[in-house]
Order: structure tokens, then sequence, then C-alpha cells
């Protein structure tokens, strides 16, 4: 009997499982993702060298949830490489302290839907110079 059960659980689960891709499936064509909006989490960092700026993609309609994880492309994998999180929603682009100011690079990212139609966004970015540090005291010398 135990064995039995014990294969009748493996089954119920696997089944379970099914049924979960299924309803994702079924949510994905009711709700196919046309395109992304692309936006910085905190605009006051910089695109300068030696900042790694975050970046959202939140999917349009804000109803739809990918199935799988979107993929983010770099069109400067030399000033500008990005790093994706398991969602595939949030990539950080890890600018090196030597890339050069003045580059100009695009992110993208694009996800194939159920139905075969394809949601991209973008977004285009500057490396601009750091900023200057700020003052943090001043020394005084007696010239007469």
């Amino acid at each position: 009997m135990d064995y039995e059960a014990h294969y009748l659980r493996e089954i119920h689960e696997a089944l379970a499982r099914i049924l979960h891709e299924l309803r994702a499936i079924k949510h994905e064509l009711a709700h196919p993702i046309t395109s992304f909006t692309i936006t910085q989490e905190n605009p006051m960092l910089s695109i300068s060298p030696g900042n790694s700026p975050v970046f959202t993609a939140t999917p349009v309609p804000a109803t739809s949830v990918p199935s799988t994880p979107p993929t983010w492309t770099s069109s400067d994998t030399t000033n500008a490489p990005i790093t994706v999180d398991p969602t595939g929603l949030i990539a950080t682009v890890s600018i090196p302290a030597g890339a050069t100011v003045g580059a100009s690079f695009t992110l993208t990212i694009s996800y194939t839907n159920a139905d075969g139609t394809v949601a991209t966004g973008t977004t285009s970015q500057t490396i601009v110079a750091p900023p200057s540090p700020d003052i943090t005291s001043f020394t005084i010398a007696q010239t007469t």
C-alpha cells in the first residue's frame, strides 16, 4: 500500500505542477505583454564611471506577468556591462571606473509571448563625468 500511495502522491504533485503551468500560459495568452517601460530605480545616481545604476522594466499592460524571465542586452558590453536578477525585470549596469565619459549605450529588454509576439523596451543613456568631490575642510595658512 505504501508503494502505491507514494506513486499516487508523486503523480498528484506532477499534475498540480502541470496545472500551474497551464494556468500561467492561459493568463499570458489573455494578457500578452506588448512592451516594457524602463525606469532607473535611483535617478539621483549618475550614469558615471564607478557607479552601478539599477533599471527596472515594467510590462505593458501592467497586469501582464512574464512566464519566463525576459532577456536584457547592452549595446556596449565594455562601458556598460549588465547583470540581471532572476525575475529578468531588474538589470544593474556596472560602469567600470575606466569607462569612457561621453560614451552612449542602449539597454534593451525583450520577451516572447506564448503567442509568438515579441515585446521590447529600450532606454538610451550617456556616461557622464563623476561629480566633483564635496569639500570637507579648508586649510588655513598665514601668508604674511
